[in-house]
This record gives structure tokens, sequence and C-alpha cells, in this order.
């Protein structure tokens, strides 16, 4: 591995730190910033198959699949009334790991991959939700910094034990 790799490696576990930080911290407005104009944000449905066949997920069937103006209006419903599901917030951790960058084009393009873990508690509520997955992003640089144009979270679990899906992942 070379250095320029390690670097790719180092500032992209950076940007994946701090986007988990400001959703941890319910700092949607500027989550969403970090996104580009032609985003893609999708979690396929995990499928039940035989065997080791791959992949183990759907191509055409998500719990949820987003362009940029689909994402935001769910981060401004998130500031209204209207959010139930989000009153009170939930109070969330990310855990990023495994970061691997695949595709790397210098101030250009990426193509990266990461595990991601969320604790996710409710108000007073005894019991937690644990979600876990891989994450296959995709990035494009505009105007001196990195926006994420593609995301497909792919879940562990293929019955999401959750109440509902209000966060981001």
């Amino acid at each position: 591995m070379d250095i320029e790799n390690l670097l790719a490696i180092s500032e992209f576990e950076q940007w994946l730190y701090h986007e988990a930080s400001l959703l941890d911290n319910i700092e949607f407005d500027e989550w969403y910033s970090l996104m580009h104009a032609s985003l893609l944000y999708r979690m396929p449905v995990r499928i039940n198959k035989e065997g080791t066949e791959r992949p183990d997920y759907s191509a055409d069937m998500f719990a949820f699949n987003d362009d940029i103006e689909l994402l935001k209006l769910r981060v401004e419903r998130l500031k209204t009334d209207y959010a139930w599901a989000e009153i009170p917030p939930s109070r969330t951790r990310r855990f990023v790991s495994n970061v691997r960058v695949d595709e790397y084009i210098k101030e250009k393009s990426a193509k990266v991959q990461s595990y991601m873990l969320i604790y996710r508690s409710r108000s007073t509520d005894i019991h937690h939700d644990l979600i876990s997955g891989e994450r296959i992003d995709e990035f494009l640089y505009e105007k001196g910094q990195w926006k994420l144009s593609k995301r497909d979270f792919i879940v562990d679990q293929s019955t999401i034990n959750t109440r509902n899906l209000a966060i981001f992942v």
C-alpha cells in the first residue's frame, strides 16, 4: 500500500467520522450540506437465499431510495411537529470501521466502503436498536471538498427489529 492510498483512507475516515458526529448531534442541515446534487441514498432490501449466492440483497427493492430532493424533505420534516417517530429525537451513536478506498482519483472521485454500527435509544424506553451493515459510498470532489454522491447501505439483518427508519445511515 502506497502513501497516497494511506492518505486517502485517512481522509475518508475523517470525513465519515465527521458525518457520524453531525448525525449523532442532530445537526441535519450541516450533514445535508455534505451531499452532492446528484445524490442517490438507498438501503436495498436484504434477501434470504439458500447457499452462498451473492449478492443476497435486492437490486430493485429498497427500504428507502432517496434522491437529493427527497432527502431534503426528510431533513426538513424532522424540524416540524409532524415527525412523530422522532419526537423526542432518538439518541444515536454511530460507529464507523473497516474503511476501504476502492477507487480514488485525487480531487475528482472516490469509491469507499465501510462498516456501520448504529446504537439507538428512544426516550425512556428500556429497549434499544442495533443496526449494522456495510456502506458503499461514492464521492465527487466539488468546490474544494468531497461530497457524497451515492450511498448504498447493505443492512445485515433480513428483518430490521426497529419501530421505524426515521434516522439516517
